[in-house]
């Protein structure tokens, strides 16, 4: 049984009525600035939350307003006016100009959704189900992760390896391989990757253990795999200095910036 459901357009929540006949309903005024207005549906059945939008290609949620001077087509414009003033042939090209716009749009959307940078939400996650795998994190995370996935090859380089730390951290790495016999392993009973992750750029949402889950395919099983955040964030600048006068003890601001958590 559904006992709530609500819709968002343009940033303003509406809640619908119950008519006790099984069907919702509100009347409200549509916004006044003509344009494509992405719609978010929420619905409560039996306590569980459904949430519909936009980027779910099944649901087709979105509140399309147009005025006759943004219409993209205009077929009025290829005929002479004596035709296209016609009231009956008009009325045709008014209604066809519509169908052509949607079309339009339907295009726009399949070429959006061959490429995994413009992919939907619907899209990524068939490309999940097609690879064998499931998606973690935001939708941003997951088209990175995809990426990376692209970006890797076949083989295990330093290129490669860069390559998918660039696409889902967007930023560069130190990359060292260390033999199973060489003093400075850490841990000498194995090879070791280890795997220094570079300032990231703070402008992207990436998950940080996506970089380890896109590697460990290709790491061989006698070399165990080491992937360090090799910079500090301000929750680590908290927990590692007890007040402002400890840290502004360092010698200088650059020293402060380029400080890396011993762990």
């Amino acid at each position: 049984m559904i006992n709530f459901i609500k819709y968002t357009i343009d940033g303003v929540t509406y809640t619908l009525v119950n008519n006790g006949d099984n069907t919702w309903n509100r009347d409200e005024n549509a916004p006044n600035a003509s344009g494509n207005y992405q719609m978010t549906l929420t619905i409560i059945e039996d306590g569980n939350i459904t949430n519909l939008d936009a980027s779910d290609d099944i649901y087709e949620m979105y509140l399309d307003i147009l005025t006759g001077t943004e219409k993209n087509t205009q077929l009025g414009s290829y005929v002479p006016d004596f035709i296209s003033d016609t009231t009956e042939i008009a009325s045709v090209f008014n209604a066809e100009n519509d169908l052509l716009d949607h079309l339009g749009d339907e295009i726009s959307k399949i070429k959006s959704n061959h490429f995994i940078t413009t992919a939907s939400n619907y899209s990524i996650s068939r490309m999940e189900s097609f690879l064998g795998m499931k998606g973690l994190g935001t939708l941003e995370q997951r088209k990175s992760y995809l990426i990376s996935l692209n970006q890797k090859g076949n083989k295990l380089n330093v290129p490669a390896i860069r390559n998918i730390v660039k696409s889902i951290a967007g930023s560069d790495c130190i990359v060292t391989f260390f033999g199973a016999e060489e003093e400075s392993n850490p841990d000498k009973a194995y090879g070791l990757l280890k795997i220094q992750v570079l300032s990231p750029d703070s402008t992207k949402n990436y998950r940080y253990a996506d970089i380890a889950r896109a590697l460990a395919p290709l790491v061989p099983s006698h070399i165990k795999l080491s992937v360090i955040k090799y910079f500090a964030t301000w929750g680590d600048i908290l927990n590692d200095f007890s007040d402002w006068s400890s840290l502004s003890s360092r010698e200088d601001w650059q020293v402060v910036r380029e400080y890396i958590p011993s762990s």
